[in-house]
């Protein structure tokens, strides 16, 4: 994706519980603007690609991760 572009993500509800608060790797690359659970459980996520470079947004434990969402920024048009 291009530096500038805004991802949402749309979680569906757990049958576990809530999803838990996304992390950035790298909050100067990727950075998560917003983050809403609605009744249902479902979690809506915006992350905006800030810089270069290569980050991960997850959500649950760094050693083991329920989600995990890689994102690669360049400079250029992506084909």
């Amino acid at each position: 994706m291009r530096s500038g572009t805004t991802v949402t993500v749309v979680l569906e509800p757990r049958a576990e519980g809530s999803w838990p608060q996304p992390r950035s790797s790298n909050p100067m690359l990727a950075l998560v603007t917003s983050s809403a659970t609605d009744g249902k459980g479902g979690t809506r996520v915006t992350v905006h690609a800030a810089r270069i470079g290569s980050a991960s947004v997850t959500w649950g434990p760094e050693s083991a991760p329920l989600f995990t969402l890689r994102l690669s920024v360049a400079a250029y048009p992506v084909q």
